[in-house]
Order: C-alpha cells, then sequence, then structure tokens
C-alpha cells in the first residue's frame, strides 16, 4: 500500500523509541512483519515500523488488512509485549476500549432478558472486567492509574507530577497513595477552623519551658531561663488531650539533657501520644553547655490516631539561623505546615506568631511577625 493512503489516527503510544536503528535493521533484512491498516487505511498496529520506513523514503510498504472495532484494541496487541505502554497509555487504551466493551454487554444482557434493575451494574462489571484482561491490568490498578491521570488532567500543576512519576517508574499503588493523601490534605485545610482555645486542632507544637535544676538553681549560670520554668510532673499534666483532635500530630520541641535523661519520651506518653521520629534544628551559633556547647536542638513529632501527613522532601535536619531566646525558626512553621494538614495549628508557649494561621497561647503575648 502506498504511504501516501495510509492516515494515522490518535496513537496512544507516545514515544516511538529509537527510529534509524529500526530504518538501519529493515534495510538490511527487510520487513519480516506487514503493518495492519483497516480496509479504509487507518493504521491499527505497525507506527514505528512505518515511521521507518518513511525515514528511509520509501514510497510503499507491505501491509495486512483487517478490520478492528476499534484502533486501541489492534495497538495494544502489536506492542504489549515489545515495549511496554506506560500506566497513562494504558489508561488511554481503556477509554477507547470501554464503550465498546460496555455495548457488547447491553446486547448480551438484552438478549438473555436481563431486568433492567440488574443490568446497568452487570453490564458495568463485566466491560470492566474485560477491558483490564485486554490491557493486562487487575481493574483495580487500573481504575487507580486512571484516577491519577483524571486528577493531572483536571489540575496539572498540582498532581501532573504524579502521573509523570507514575509512567516513569510504571507503578501504580504507591502513586495513587501519594494522590489520596494530597487530596485528604486539601479537603481538611479547608474544614472549619477550630475554636481558639478550645481546638479541636489537628496539629499542636509544644515548646515546653524545661526545668534545668542545676542552672536554674545557681544564678551565676548564663543559661538560666528568662521565663518562669514547669516541673517534669507539669509538663506531663499539661491538658492536651482536650484540644487535640482525634486524628493529631504533636511536634514536642526538647533539648539534649531532657532528650538523654528520657523526660522528653516520657512526655510524649503521658500526653497520650506515639512518638515517631524526630527532627534536629541545626543553628548556625552554638549556646551554652555543661559538656558541649549546644548548637542543636531537638522535637519530637509524635501522633494519635490516624493523621494525614504529605512527605515529601523533608528530612529529620533543619538547617535554619538561632534566633532570640527560646524562638524556634521561621523554617520550622513552614515545613509544619507542609507535612501537615489542619485549618489552624496551635503553638503552646509560643513566643511569637508565625502567620495567622496559628493560634499561639503562653505567658508572653506573642507579636504579630517574627522577631529579628
Amino acid at each position: 500500500m502506498p504511504l501516501a493512503y495510509i492516515k494515522v489516527g490518535v496513537r496512544h503510544r507516545r514515544d516511538l523509541g529509537d527510529i534509524p536503528s529500526l530504518a538501519r535493521n529493515i534495510q538490511e533484512i527487510g520487513l519480516l512483519h506487514p503493518i495492519v491498516v483497516r480496509p479504509d487505511g487507518t493504521l491499527i498496529a505497525g507506527a514505528r515500523r512505518l515511521a521507518a520506513y518513511k525515514y528511509l523514503g520509501r514510497n510503499e510498504i507491505l501491509v495486512k488488512v483487517i478490520d478492528l472495532e476499534k484502533v486501541a484494541l489492534g495497538e495494544y496487541a502489536e506492542n504489549a509485549f515489545r515495549k511496554d505502554f506506560t500506566p497513562s497509555e494504558i489508561v488511554a487504551i481503556k477509554r477507547d476500549l470501554e464503550p465498546i466493551e460496555r455495548e457488547k454487554a447491553k446486547k448480551r444482557m438484552v438478549a438473555a432478558h436481563a431486568s433492567p434493575e440488574k443490568f446497568s451494574e452487570q453490564a458495568k462489571g463485566n466491560a470492566l472486567d474485560k477491558v483490564a484482561a485486554v490491557v493486562g491490568k487487575h481493574r483495580t490498578t487500573l481504575a487507580k492509574a486512571e484516577a491519577i491521570v483524571d486528577a493531572a488532567e483536571a489540575e496539572p500543576e498540582k498532581f501532573g507530577h504524579l502521573q509523570e512519576t507514575m509512567d516513569r517508574t510504571g507503578r501504580v499503588n504507591g502513586v495513587y497513595t501519594r494522590l489520596r493523601k494530597m487530596q485528604q490534605a486539601e479537603a481538611i485545610r479547608k474544614e472549619p477552623p477550630p475554636l481558639p482555645n478550645c481546638g479541636p486542632y489537628r496539629v499542636i507544637v509544644v515548646d515546653a519551658p524545661w526545668e534545668f535544676s542545676t542552672r536554674d538553681a545557681d544564678p551565676s549560670k548564663l543559661g538560666r531561663r528568662p521565663y518562669p520554668c514547669m516541673s517534669l510532673e507539669d509538663i506531663c499534666k499539661l491538658d492536651i488531650a482536650s484540644i487535640a483532635h482525634r486524628d493529631c500530630v504533636l511536634w514536642l520541641w526538647t533539648t539534649n539533657a531532657h532528650l538523654l535523661s528520657g523526660d522528653a519520651l516520657a512526655v510524649v506518653k503521658a500526653l497520650g501520644f506515639t512518638p515517631k521520629t524526630m527532627l534536629t534544628w541545626g543553628k548556625d551559633r552554638m549556646g551554652t553547655g555543661d559538656w558541649l556547647r549546644g548548637k542543636t536542638e531537638h522535637c519530637i513529632l509524635a501522633v494519635r490516631g490516624n493523621p494525614t501527613v504529605t512527605l515529601t522532601n523533608q528530612t529529620t535536619l533543619l538547617l535554619a539561623p538561632a534566633r532570640a531566646h527560646s524562638q524556634k525558626p521561621v523554617e520550622f512553621y513552614d515545613l509544619v505546615e507542609a507535612v501537615c494538614a489542619a485549618p489552624r495549628y496551635a503553638d503552646l508557649f509560643s513566643r511569637y506568631r508565625h502567620n495567622e494561621k496559628w493560634d499561639c497561647h503562653g505567658d508572653e503575648a506573642p507579636r504579630a511577625e517574627a522577631a529579628e
């Protein structure tokens, strides 16, 4: 058939691979398999061979003419075992095949005199199962892949990278889990905000005024606190539960000393949370210390219930400059907002307000913006 007569419609495979190498192979040994076209010249399978013939400047190509109900079926059969389709391409083929299979299911049901009440659901299930079998994917995996494609098409800036990851890796389940978490986080951020001082808060930061018995008792020590401290017993009695959501993330700031003594973990458990990991703040200047001068501070991440966390590239190390005494870095609050979804956040014993999303509680009224 003359190449000019062959019509190439919308193709699901976007990457044809190395056409020059294929062309050289055809030139050396000839065309082992003809391309497949419909009676009207529409290409069904063989896009790479057709492209190679065009690359060689040929005018005609050997063809096999068959009549398929849909080009997508022939394209999949031709390529499935040569170069894997990406999940997105499989979704596109599924969308082309599904109407055909639904129509077939409808005809089968009508022929069998199925009742109207049972027809719709049964036809739907049969059609989807047949489509899944054709594209070689379980129907659940296929549905997840299509959900990712749907989200990427609807909001490419927000979810487009998920489709790219799915196609690059060929993995669907993990990417789908990330999609669901992102969608859940988006819904949570749109919830009505909790009542000030009452909650329930989905995220609570606690910068407890830890007591240092040696330093606080000795006026000559440089590390004395410029604010009232609390005993371990009193910190453990904080009524965090009354303002915490059933699915809540707790960020508890602690020092090296209280971490090593076990006091910090004791507080986490007393407040009704389960520790998960720890963030370390690496500062740009050192502070006081009895054995080594302190240049780090730690924050335990703990949870209760099943909170939604959207982790991307955040790590356990936060490098940020030291600020005024006891003030936590802006970078910390940005990290919390990025990882933990909430309509509003609670900051207990806070010394400054990060932004309008935070309700701050403490002996000192925090200023509306960060201190220099």
